[in-house]
């Protein structure tokens, strides 16, 4: 296993749940961003600025004779 330490002012939360729990109940294409923002949990990237638009790129037309 690779020993890997978050960033610095961030932390990793695991969840506390075990399969083995009998309150446990798996459901199948379930929303794990919306379960997790309701114990507080935001995306990393919600305060980003969104990307730039890609530049287009115009290639030259060659005209075969």
């Amino acid at each position: 296993m690779i020993n890997w330490t978050p960033p610095q002012g961030t932390k990793i939360t695991y969840p506390s749940k075990s399969l083995h729990d009998r309150t446990f109940n798996y459901q199948r294409g379930s929303d794990v961003q919306a379960l997790w923002r309701e114990h507080g949990w935001t995306p990393p990237s919600e305060n980003m600025q969104p990307p730039p638009p890609e530049k287009v790129i115009e290639l030259p037309v060659k005209r075969m004779r």
